[in-house]
């Protein structure tokens, strides 16, 4: 026996008994996504459903001197419009991590990245929500932010997170919610 045809099917017994990644699985969904009759969460309608969206911070780092979601709660269509201060007292205001820290669901005080989630909306239909997103007047006073890993690390570089003395990620253990 040529010793490629052994290689070939010692290569075929091993994937015969293999279960797991790389091996070659009958997929029985395929054929309604290619003809266009698959559903995704997207295509979901249900009565009464809602819709939500965020407002985001344009800054990476920055102090929220105020959010008023006035303008927002009188679109029609507006739901509800939802901060940090309406979260708080329900105690849904921080939100575990996979790291075993906790996060801020909505930036309260301060944002520390850009994006980071401030408010959101609730609407009867997610085109509502978007508008509405934009209602939402959030006041930041900018802060100083850094880009470089490296200069981050410089004495003078600011510390994002109050709650920590120091730069050094997960050095102090699991924080708790303030």
């Amino acid at each position: 026996m040529n010793e490629q045809v052994k290689v070939d099917i010692d290569r075929a017994e091993r994937t015969e008994k293999l279960q797991g990644m790389g091996c070659k699985r009958k997929r029985v969904e395929d054929i309604r996504f290619t003809q266009g009759k698959g559903n995704y969460v997207d295509d979901i309608k249900l009565p009464g459903m809602l819709f939500g969206d965020f407002v985001r911070s344009p800054h990476a780092h920055a102090r929220i001197v105020s959010i008023d979601t006035s303008r927002a709660k009188a679109l029609p269509g507006v739901v509800a419009v939802l901060t940090a201060a309406d979260l708080k007292p329900l105690g849904l205001h921080y939100m575990p991590t996979l790291a075993g820290d906790v996060q801020a669901v909505l930036a309260e005080h301060k944002v520390l990245f850009q994006n980071q989630e401030v408010a959101f909306v609730i609407a009867e239909d997610r085109y509502i929500a978007s508008d509405a997103t934009e209602l939402v007047d959030v006041v930041y006073e900018a802060l100083p932010c850094i880009i470089d890993p490296f200069k981050s690390m410089d004495g003078d570089a600011p510390i994002l997170r109050e709650d920590i003395k120091d730069k050094m990620v997960g050095a102090h253990g699991p924080r708790k919610h303030p």
